[in-house]
């Protein structure tokens, strides 16, 4: 007997008026089904929430629609927009099948000519500036990609790349953001309409920064993105075509939409917490600070929510990224010296940020990936582990004034500030984004540590948007990034090698670029480098067939942090983060990981199935 299906009261009302086609018809041949995490709900309402000026809070909700989606504990990966994919015993050539009848939110198929489209008319095409995609190229040679038919491509790798499903569905900047709509992104190319002259309106579309923006632009989301209001507002609405429902074929989502406020990222932790106490607020999280946690839990009555706990599963809160290919040759130098970044973190008294910033509810910590990560369970994993989140983080300032004397960093001119070996002014210039406030307070503290062993610190504040501007000109010193979680080679590989081109690597975006395009753009680590050995170890470990051959090779390539780093420096971390959630919506999962993009939180949540209770 043929599956029935039903829908939200104003989708069936628009069939009823002729608007829209029937629900069967809308969904796909095989639409996927989600198992609430309570229970089956009921349609209506709209979650109220906040994000900075960056919408980095709506882009996790609103555009994580890739291959696959990771599962709610993170166990591996399952079927999203790809219905099933076939290795070949090699794990070179993978063919990937996209769900059948699938559509756009404009009600457009889905179709394997889009990918095509993506990759033949964007990533081959050099006059369109997108480079491969991470996880694509392998031994320094991009894959082939062919079209089967019209819900299935594979891919042929340059060697073995098992890992490329996991790696491939990362939050809303991998498969989410390769799958873009052909019929659509056709009119912003010059090559399909001569009045385009370049394509920076495409580029503006493709971007997942700023595609959400674009309220014509058709989704695969759960919600459409309605209107936008730079710095104010931006509201979605259900997608009638989406392609996912319930265990009793109720589609999703359930929640109406969305009404979002945008705050300025010197507001956004203020304008959260004020709200959520206030009750004004049915989900959020990432922008609240430990401070926060207190407070938000002596007024969950007064607000009518609860506060979950959910893991960050992160290195550092903040950590420093000393960026390996900044413009100044003299200070990549320095960078590229042990015993610099080495005095750097021992100048740096972690116990006061803990007690001071922290409030003591972190741990004193290096850089080092979570105690979460896979490979890190193993007896000699968490031996390892406990080495390297304790190199270089006990407080000596003397030690540092010795290391820093013994390469030249020393006063020269008799300011009572050391210069470089040359004898030229030396300044570390630390950026950081406003609104986060703990990575505020900790870089004050730091501030004194450095300035104490004589390494004259300036700190700088910036939006996302500049800071990525200058960051990929190679203008950015350092950075202090707040919380990100890292899962090792499954969620986060480029903070521990610089291996993809995000804001996010270590060492350097131009660094990452080289690698991730084969060498073809960007600037490539120095020879010999524990930056070009992090490349070569990632190369090594996610080719590895054998989970416990790859579990080695990831350990061999941490040891290369250990015996030469720390490459980014740690502050404190470990601390898990407030969410906020209204007693009237249900689904939501009580554990969860916040800290990081990577792995698609709250999306890997399935808030589709999200719901309000009477």
């Amino acid at each position: 007997m043929a599956q029935t299906y039903s829908e939200a009261p104003a989708l069936a009302d628009a069939v009823k008026a002729g608007s829209l086609p029937p629900v069967e018809q809308r969904i796909s041949d095989n639409p996927l089904v989600l198992t609430p995490v309570e229970s089956v709900g009921t349609y209506g309402g709209t979650i109220r929430d906040i994000t900075k000026a960056n919408l980095d809070w709506s882009k996790i909700i609103l555009q994580v629609e890739p291959f696959a989606r990771w599962e709610r504990d993170l166990n591996g990966v399952r079927p999203n927009v790809a219905e099933s994919w076939e290795w070949n015993d090699a794990y070179t050539e993978l063919t990937l099948n996209f769900r059948k009848g699938i559509k756009w939110s404009d009600g457009v198929p889905l179709t394997a000519d889009d990918f095509m489209f993506f990759w033949n008319d964007v990533v081959l095409d050099d006059s369109v500036p997108v480079s491969f995609p991470a996880g694509t190229v392998i031994n320094g040679e991009p894959p082939k990609v062919e079209k089967i038919d019209e819900d299935t491509i594979k891919f042929t790798f340059a060697g073995p790349n098992p890992l490329f499903m996991e790696l491939s569905s990362r939050a809303y900047y991998n498969s989410a953001q390769w799958l873009i709509p052909s019929h659509y992104m056709k009119q912003f190319l010059p090559k399909y309409n001569p009045d385009m002259k370049d394509t920076s309106e495409f580029d503006k579309r493709y971007t997942m920064d700023t595609r959400i923006q674009y309220t014509d632009m058709p989704t695969l989301a759960g919600w459409m993105v309605t209107s936008f209001t730079p710095g104010q507002r931006l509201t979605a609405e259900r997608n009638p075509y989406y392609w996912k429902v319930d265990t009793e074929g109720h589609q999703l989502p359930y929640i109406d939409g969305f009404d979002t406020t945008v705050v300025t990222d010197d507001a956004v932790s203020q304008a959260v917490l004020l709200n959520s106490i206030a009750g004004k607020l049915d989900f959020q999280s990432r922008e609240f600070n430990l401070a926060d946690v207190s407070l938000l839990m002596e007024n969950q009555e007064k607000g009518n929510y609860t506060v979950k706990l959910w893991d960050r599963g992160d290195f550092a809160w903040p950590w420093m990224m000393p960026m390996y290919d900044y413009k100044d040759e003299g200070i990549r130098d320095l960078f590229y010296t042990p015993e610099f970044r080495r005095a750097l973190s021992v100048a740096m008294d972690r116990d006061k940020y803990n007690n001071v910033a922290a409030f003591g509810l972190a741990k004193p910590r290096q850089f080092a990936l979570s105690p979460l990560s896979p490979e890190l369970q193993t007896e000699e994993g968490k031996a390892f582990y406990d080495k390297w989140v304790n190199s270089y983080i006990e407080y000596d300032p003397e030690q540092a004034k010795a290391w820093l004397d013994q390469i030249g960093v020393v006063d020269k001119d008799g300011d009572g500030w050391r210069d470089r070996p040359d004898g030229s002014r030396l300044q570390m210039i630390v950026d950081m984004m406003p609104g986060d406030k703990q990575t505020a307070d900790i870089m004050d503290l730091m501030k004194e540590d450095w300035d104490a062993v004589g390494i004259e610190t300036l700190l700088n504040q910036a939006d996302w948007g500049t800071l990525s501007d200058r960051q990929k000109a190679g203008e950015v010193m350092m950075r202090a990034w707040g919380s990100a979680a890292g899962w090792g080679l499954l969620s986060a590989p480029t903070v521990w090698a610089p291996v993809e081109n995000a804001e996010w690597t270590m060492g350097g975006m131009s660094i990452a670029l080289n690698y991730q395009s084969g060498g073809k753009e960007g600037e490539p680590a120095r020879p010999g480098s524990a930056l070009e050995k992090l490349q070569q170890a990632y190369s090594k470990a996610v080719q590895a067939l054998d989970p416990n051959d790859r579990n080695a090779a990831l350990l061999e390539a941490y040891q290369i942090h250990l015996d030469e780093g720390p490459l980014t420096i740690g502050t404190v971390g470990e601390d898990p983060t407030p969410v906020v959630v209204s007693n009237r919506l249900r689904n939501v999962p009580s554990v969860g990981l916040i800290g990081s993009w990577d792995m698609g939180f709250p999306a890997t949540a399935d808030p589709e199935q999200f719901y309000f209770a009477e």
